[in-house]
């Protein structure tokens, strides 16, 4: 599979708060995998659960279920926060409002 670099500004307090969620060994997110891997595969999914929001199915796997098949240690929580999150974004740039979803 070939890859590409995708380089973006981020606020300062959404990179540390990313970082900090996604990198703590042992945490919600990375467990013994390495901090670069752990990073990687986070942003893969957020990117996944963005592109299915966007217009609907993209034929992508569902993000929940992309992220617990490969780590089934990851708090359900952090899932839900990643969803809504990408949820609000959308809603704020004009995307509509999801059904059930900040009405």
């Amino acid at each position: 599979m070939a890859t590409r670099t995708l380089t973006v500004e981020l606020p300062e307090s959404l990179y540390s708060r990313f970082i900090e969620a996604v990198t703590e060994r042992g945490g919600r997110w990375r467990e013994e995998e390495p901090y670069i891997q752990a990073l990687e595969s986070a942003v893969t999914a957020a990117l996944m659960l963005f592109l299915q929001y966007l217009d609907g199915d993209t034929g992508l796997p569902d993000l929940r279920d992309y992220i617990l098949e490969k780590y089934p240690e990851v708090d359900e929580d952090l899932i839900t926060m990643m969803e809504d999150l990408i949820l609000r974004v959308k809603q704020l740039k004009g995307g509509g409002v999801y059904p059930g979803k900040f009405n």
